[in-house]
């Protein structure tokens, strides 16, 4: 009987039915001693955990085990950091999708691993028992004894794994946080379960970081693949491999891999896994100029290897790929995981991507011309050439009539034409982008705000030219060709207002000119402030950094800033929060107040224009002094939030733009005399 009873603590039955038998005969109560009874029950109960372990191992087992004759080969070279890389690439290959996931996979490896103690255990005492004399029950009880915190801990372990619905990273931070135990042979137990999840992620961390791969279709891992497209297929797979579905349109791709935060562990700080991020990126931007035709091809496997070892991503690395996955591989080695070596590594590798990148950026591709570039037409530096597109767009100063048929991607075309800037601007295009609800295509104002500037840059400046980055320099293009459309309106309604001047009665022509003139006075210094003391210094700033030879990491910061600084001195964030443009002029309270009030001031400077265009003599005047009256109120609004912006800051471009636009206090007393005329 004690034999069958040690045969019983090394079963693997699932259902546990031996067990349930043995116990279940009348055998205990024949040849038991009624006080080794509650010996016996201890002695159960220490088995009933050891089966309730094991049964959720063949649980774990029994997905992998229904696999084809691929599964053969990842038995075969299952062990170790680089066993786990090859296993991964192979499901990439096969398409193969495992029920539970690696990492749970991987859990119930390293759950059978800690078990091997217990079944050394049970043999060595199997082998006492039968080469000596017969020994007694309490002694098979304080063998097995020494044996159940290690079994309490696993089966702690897989309670708590499925209570929480632990699967990927989150199940490796889990194991991370009870990998260090006061009892020493429970460290070791918790250890050998850590190793095999361990091996998993840093397979997943050199399988991203080297080769811009992730096979991770139940999103186990911290980098995620968020597809633009909401069809099914691509929800489905949200997370497969980068190398067999790599899209098309490769500039918004690489912005598809975002980090996951719902899986980052804990001992990779959010930092770090931006910069996992970034090289990974910075990988799948090397092979965008693969030769996608090759996908065509019916041999996938063939594809995918011929892919992982083109000169493309040789050219990022230049050979030492094999000693960057050594380091990951030391990392995964290591009998704990060490916060500080990761993060050691990880800025090791980063700052030689960075490095290279700074090479092509800077000499083959020449970021600094392609910055001037994003300087001529994303800031409208070449004004004569944004002149002649309004004029194209709008017809010349002496033209009376109105355009209302109006063409923006043709007119921006033939103004390149005109100005013989063919060459700089084939990589622009200006597209007119309807929104939801369709602007009204009789204010300029409605419809500009629909323009979009697409610019087509050369690799690897699609880490620098994110889609986030190009639509905040539409935002800042679309705010300045607004303020240069209203100036070329202002200069149009002077030229047919001196021209009617004859005509028209004295005081009629006198305060329209008087009105035109302040409304062109306040649209010149917003300009003057905007491309001057906003745009040319912190250009200035940015250009600094490049030409210091700094490395991609300090441009792509540089870059970001200069982006922060022009959006927050122009008014069009608040509060770290974009604000979008209403071009009616209303503004609702989240969005920056000064903004609101120039969005006001310029729906004023374009109804005076269309007012000098449509009007009525007899009704002319009275429009005249209403618009005075509004922009008064909303110049000395403006002027009032300037102060108090200035008094809370100390921005010198804003000191610089509340000197000019009020000027020996100008708009501010005029306001204050016309309030006390009131009274």
């Amino acid at each position: 009987m004690l034999h069958d009873l040690l045969l019983s603590c090394l079963s693997q039955v699932p259902n546990g039915d031996a067990l349930k038998d043995f116990s279940e005969t009348g055998v205990v109560e024949s040849f038991l001693h009624p006080c080794e009874k509650e010996i016996f029950l201890d002695i159960l109960k220490i088995v009933n955990v050891y089966n309730e372990v094991v049964r959720y191992t063949q649980g774990i087992g029994t997905d992998a085990d229904d696999k084809s004759s691929e599964d053969t080969v990842i038995n075969e070279v299952s062990d170790g950091m680089f066993g786990c890389l090859l296993i991964q690439l192979i499901h990439i290959l096969f398409r193969l999708e495992p029920t539970r996931g690696f990492y749970l996979l991987n859990f119930g490896k390293g759950i059978e691993s800690a078990l091997d103690q217990y079944y050394e255990a049970i043999k060595r005492l199997e082998a006492y028992c039968f080469n000596t004399k017969p020994v007694s029950l309490s002694y098979v009880h304080n063998a097995l004894l020494s044996k159940q915190p290690t079994l309490l801990l696993l089966r702690k372990f897989i309670r708590d794994v499925e209570a929480g619905k632990l699967h990927g990273c989150a199940l490796l931070n889990y194991l991370y946080q009870q990998s260090d135990h006061g009892d020493f042979e429970l460290e070791i137990a918790a250890r050998k379960v850590l190793k095999p999840v361990k091996m998993a992620f840093f397979s997943s961390m050199a399988h991203w970081m080297l080769f811009g791969v992730i096979d991770d279709v139940h999103s186990e891992f911290f980098i995620k693949f968020t597809p633009l497209e909401n069809n099914s297929s691509a929800c489905n797979k949200s997370s497969n491999s980068s190398i067999l579905h790599a899209d098309k349109n490769g500039e918004d791709y690489i912005w598809q891999y975002e980090v996951n935060h719902n899986q980052l562990p804990g001992f990779v700080s959010s930092v770090v896994a931006e910069k996992i991020l970034f090289v990974g990126q910075t990988v799948l931007v090397f092979q965008m100029e693969r030769n996608f035709q090759s996908k065509k091809e019916t041999d996938q496997l063939s594809v995918c290897l011929s892919d992982l070892c083109r000169d493309d991503i040789y050219e990022l690395w230049n050979g030492r790929e094999g000693e960057y996955f050594r380091l990951i591989e030391d990392l995964s080695l290591e009998p704990r995981i060490n916060p500080f070596h990761i993060e050691d590594t990880v800025n090791l590798i980063k700052k030689y991507v960075s490095q290279r990148l700074s090479e092509i950026a800077i000499n083959e591709v020449d970021l600094v011309r392609q910055l001037g570039l994003i300087k001529d037409f994303y800031l409208l530096g070449r004004g004569e050439f944004y002149l002649e597109f309004l004029t194209q767009l709008n017809g010349p100063f002496d033209c009376n009539l109105i355009k209302t048929n109006k063409n923006y991607p043709r007119s921006f075309e033939i103004a390149a034409t005109v100005m013989g800037m063919a060459d700089d601007i084939e990589n622009f295009t200006l597209s007119y982008l309807k929104a939801n609800a369709d602007p009204d295509e009789s204010f300029d104002f409605h419809v500009f705000q629909c323009l979009h500037l697409k610019f087509t840059f050369q690799w690897p400046l699609n880490l620098l030219f994110s889609p986030k980055a190009i639509e905040r320099y539409n935002t800042i293009f679309r705010y300045l060709l607004i303020i240069r459309n209203l100036q070329f309106e202002m200069q149009r309604a002077w030229a047919k207002q001196t021209c009617l001047a004859r005509h028209e009665p004295a005081d009629v022509h006198i305060k329209a000119m008087n009105l035109r003139n302040h409304l062109m006075f306040f649209l010149n210094n917003m300009q003057y402030y905007i491309q001057v003391d906003v745009l040319e210094s912190q250009y200035g700033i940015l250009m600094n950094v490049i030409e210091g030879k700094a490395d991609f990491e300090e441009i792509q910061r540089a870059h970001t800033v200069f982006l922060a600084n022009v959006l927050s001195q122009c008014f069009l964030i608040s509060d770290s929060k974009e604000g979008h443009m209403n071009m009616t002029g209303t503004i609702s309270q989240s969005q920056n107040p000064i903004y609101g009030t120039i969005l006001k001031l310029f729906s004023i400077c374009e109804t005076f224009t269309t007012l000098s265009r449509t009007s009525l003599k007899e009704v002319f005047l009275e429009d005249i002094d209403s618009l005075e009256e509004q922009f008064g109120v909303q110049i000395a609004s403006l002027i009032q939030l300037l102060v108090d912006a200035k008094t809370a800051s100390t921005l010198n471009p804003l000191s610089q733009l509340l000197l000019r636009l009020d000027f020996n206090h100008w708009f501010s007393q005029k306001q204050k005399e016309v309030v006390s005329l009131e009274l």
